[in-house]
């Protein structure tokens, strides 16, 4: 070969050395050569995408970016000592040194948190104005420096200033029509995760950021496979500093109608370590009936390492509720009339419940995983009598005493790991979940029924029915998933992600049910009623196999793929030895979308498909006599339902006017509903018997908007909401279909003035619920409420404020007799010491005593007015003193 090529030996000879010093010099070379991988997240332990990144080692400076998981990477510089910094728009420069040691050449560093930044770098910015919402993927950001507060407010005080945010009296929290479910402060979980708990504690001037977000676990945050409707979840982000300190509330107060409250907590955070305890009792719960409550409780949650958080708590309620009910019910009947049902009933019900949880978690850069442990234990005890009077086409009185005690202990468990690979966007996850349950209720019912005979003159037929029930539903249910996801078709330095995702779901729930009624004979002996007796077992196995294409960029995110979901629903009763077994096969697609399509403006879709088995008195073959005017009989040939929903959302900000405007679209069909047939029986009870069929044809389409406009420079804001609903409902009554078309729609304007020392609110709302059923012609009453409200709150003198609170309703259609009331409440308030964090006032509510409480309930085919007892005028001097220290303030 030398030969043929012409080249003498021996320089053939110095062209080897040369290349094996080249190729020396290159492994040398190569060998000394470093590597650093790193993690970018946000406040939420979610990924930054875009993020620049540069290395500076000796003299050279790498640049690079995260790509949409938050990842980068460096390789090919020889420097054991490096510094890295890292820019992103709406977050604080990150800047770090860090040094290899002797022999280490690959580097992984921890997840590298951003913080916000609450002012936005001049070059990035169009203009100085802050903006009040910024849209970032599943997240909506309301900068709270745009809606001015009171020195003392709190956190609930600027919830009810955000668009789109709704607080009820009970204090929950809803968000375009949806629960805020969990609440993290910046990014971690905060002591009990509840939103209703501490919204009224955290002081609204630590906030920087409030943000809304579309929560799909932890899991999903790590791997990005995100499945599912989300929850809605509140995050808190602290002004700079303020992720530290003490906090807390002693109060205590009493009035007339003998009111009175306490509570007591204290807390203790100190950024990743949080000690809290509280204890509290009152009766001046205003919801249904008259309430006294109690609880008390303690958390701890701490990093035991780095990356390693434990968490424990322990909780007690405790409820006592005298309640006093009328309704009156109307039920169609496909015989030619309908049944009108007026009842009166007094119950006295107390309630004790136990809840305690632990909690381990750990995020790193590759792994996480999660395990939990929870147990709960409630107990109730119920003293209730109901008088009730039937009509139409039945002519019945039922005097009605009963009596029922019930425990349910529950314990749950579960486990959750998942791993990032060495491939970039290479993961896989996998968790299980074990709960075990008893539900033990022991009934005492004692029954007088009297039924007339208006077709003649014959004495009323009065019966006696005693009975004793005892009811023993033991759940255990086991569910376990597995995911994988593999990218294709894109380096890891591309902003743009492509993967497809593999994920197994299984899920097994065995319920065994024991159902027992005893009746005395003329002896005074109790004996068992074989006939309203069972033992009843089933088992519902549901899997699910899905295969998905996940594309990721910094504005598109997409999940397009295919569900398999295989079903059994298996049972057996005593008495019948044939096993029941009915299986199933769903196919349904996998739709997941998110378009930003600017910083102010989002576009997301989520569709669902979803089975859910029959309750167990649903598949329970033998009469449930708790309500003699409405005996509940199972069937055990029910078969599972399956759910199709989709949800739109759109959410947009004018960056110029700061206006938000945001609506959601939602539609739902199910398929083999479980729905109730409703049949008149012509026994001795003459009562009315449910039983359950499965049916199609139910769906239901459903819209909300906000729109909002700030002016004056946010001192006033307007706000127009509304929603429309249509639902297309079935039922049986007599076995003959019953379609239920009803429409409810509501409208509302609000406006608010927020100035120094005046602060006013006053909106206007109309709501209106029609029903139409298909088996009669019969005029429904359509109800129609109007609500007028204007609140304010004016500071004046040396720490003194006053509140004014009016409320007009004006009710049409309900079937009970029900005022239109005006309700005044009002109250004076005094800051006390040099703090200002002490509180003396005088308050007064529903001066003119006119408050009342009137819901419609619509079910299959019935409708239920009710109306229940409340103290609602009543006055009360209170003291408040708010213990709170944060980050350097003292």
């Amino acid at each position: 070969m030398v030969k043929f090529l012409k080249i003498p030996i021996h320089s053939f000879c110095c062209i080897i050395l040369l290349c094996a010093l080249i190729l020396s010099c290159s492994v040398a070379r190569a060998q000394n050569q470093r590597r650093l991988n790193g993690l970018v997240l946000d406040s939420l332990k979610q990924a930054v995408p875009g993020a620049d990144v540069y290395l500076i080692a000796d003299k050279d400076t790498l640049n690079t970016i995260t790509d949409n998981n938050g990842k980068f990477s460096f390789a090919g510089f020889g420097a054991s000592r490096i510094s890295l910094l890292i820019m992103s728009v709406g977050f604080r420069p990150y800047n770090k040194s860090f040094s290899y040691k002797t022999d280490q050449f690959v580097m992984v560093l921890d997840p590298i948190s951003l913080v916000p930044e609450s002012k936005l770098l001049n070059e990035v910015v169009i203009s100085n104005k802050d903006l009040p919402i910024r849209i970032k993927k599943d997240t909506i950001e309301y900068n709270a420096s745009f809606y001015q507060t009171a020195e003392n407010d709190r956190v609930e005080d600027l919830l009810r200033l955000l668009p789109g945010v709704e607080i009820d009296a009970a204090g929950n929290v809803t968000t375009m029509g949806k629960p805020l479910l969990k609440l993290r402060v910046n990014g971690e979980d905060f002591f009990t995760s509840s939103v209703k708990d501490f919204m009224n504690q955290l002081p609204a001037n630590v906030i920087d950021k409030l943000q809304i977000i579309n929560d799909y676990g932890d899991e999903a945050n790590f791997t990005g496979i995100k499945n599912g409707e989300p929850q809605k979840m509140l995050n808190l982000v602290t002004k700079e500093g303020q992720n530290k300190g003490t906090f807390g509330n002693i109060a205590s107060s009493g009035g007339t109608n003998d009111r009175y409250g306490l509570a007591l907590n204290g807390n203790l955070w100190q950024d990743s370590k949080q000690v809290g305890v509280n204890a509290s009792s009152n009766n001046t719960n205003n919801e249904a009936g008259i309430n006294t409550t109690a609880t008390t409780g303690i958390s701890y949650r701490d990093k035991l390492a780095n990356g390693l958080t434990a968490s424990a708590g322990y909780s007690y309620a405790y409820n006592k509720n005298l309640s006093r009910q009328l309704n009156f019910i109307e039920t169609i009947n496909p015989r030619g009339g309908t049944i009108f049902n007026r009842s009166e009933s007094a119950s006295n019900a107390e309630d004790n419940n136990h809840n305690i949880n632990f909690n381990v978690q750990s995020i790193a850069s590759k792994s996480y995983f999660q395990a939990s442990l929870t147990g709960s234990m409630s107990n109730r005890n119920r003293d209730g009598n109901v008088l009730s009077s039937q009509t139409g086409l039945i002519f019945q009185d039922l005097n009605s005493n009963n009596s029922a005690n019930s425990e349910v202990p529950n314990i749950n468990g579960n486990f959750v790991w998942a791993r990032s690979m060495e491939k970039p966007g290479r993961s896989m996850s996998a968790g299980i979940d074990l709960t075990s349950g008893i539900n033990q209720v022991n009934e005492d019912l004692r029954n007088q029924i009297t039924n007339y005979n208006i077709d003649n003159d014959l004495s009323p037929e009065i019966l006696s029915v005693n009975r004793l029930v005892e009811t023993e539903n033991r759940t255990n249910s086991m569910t376990a998933d597995f995911r994988y996801s593999e990218p294709i078709g894109a380096s890891q330095d591309s902003a743009i992600k492509k993967n497809i995702d593999f994920s197994y779901f299984f899920s097994l729930n065995n319920t065994r049910n024991s159902f027992n009624t005893r009746a005395f004979d003329d002896q005074g002996n109790v004996n068992l009623v074989d006939s309203l007796s069972s033992l009843y077992s089933s088992s519902f196995i549901l899997q699910r196999f899905a295969v998905s294409y996940r594309y990721q960029s910094a504005r598109l995110n997409y999940s397009l793929g295919i569900t398999a979901q295989p079903s059994q629903l298996t049972g057996q009763y005593r008495g019948n030895e044939t096993r029941i077994n009915h299986t199933e096969l769903n196919l349904s697609p996998i739709i997941n979308l998110s378009y930003n399509i600017s910083d102010w403006e989002n576009l997301s879709f989520v569709y669902t498909g979803s089975n859910t088995a029959p309750d167990f008195y649903q598949l329970q073959p033998v009469p449930n006599i708790s309500n003699l005017q409405n005996v509940v009989i199972g069937n055990p040939n029910l078969k599972s339902s399956f759910t199709h929903s989709g949800n739109l959302t759109y959410q947009h900000t004018n960056a110029i006017n700061g206006s938000t405007f945001q609506l959601g679209l939602a539609a739902s069909v199910l398929r083999d509903q479980v729905v109730s047939n409703v049949v008149l029986t012509q026994d001795t009870l003459k009562s009315l018997e449910t039983r359950f069929e499965n049916a199609n044809g139910a769906y239901s389409l459903g819209s909300m908007y906000s729109f909002a406009v700030p002016f004056a420079k946010n001192k006033f804001n307007a706000e127009l909401r509304g929603t429309f609903d249509y639902n297309n409902s079935i039922s049986f009554a007599e076995y003959l279909l019953n379609k239920n078309r009803s429409i409810a729609f509501s409208q509302s304007l609000r406006l608010k003035m927020n100035l120094r020392r005046l602060t006013m609110g006053a909106a206007a709302s109309y709501n209106y619920n029609s029903n139409r059923y298909s088996i009669a012609l019969l005029k429904l009453r359509n109800v129609e409420t109007w609500q007028f409200n204007l609140n304010s709150r004016a500071f004046f003198g040396k720490g003194f404020s006053a509140i004014l609170d009016f409320s007009k309703r004006i009710n049409s259609g309900y079937a009970l007799y029900v005022s239109n009331p005006l309700l005044i409440n009002t109250s004076i308030e005094k800051t006390l010491f040099k703090n200002k964090q002490a509180t003396l006032a005088l308050h007064a509510y529903d001066l003119l005593n006119q408050g009342n409480n009137l819901t419609r309930i619509i079910t299959d085919n019935s409708i239920t007015d009710s109306k229940f007892n409340q103290i609602t005028r009543y006055f009360l001097v209170s003291f408040n003193y708010r213990l709170q220290n944060f980050g350097k303030k003292k």
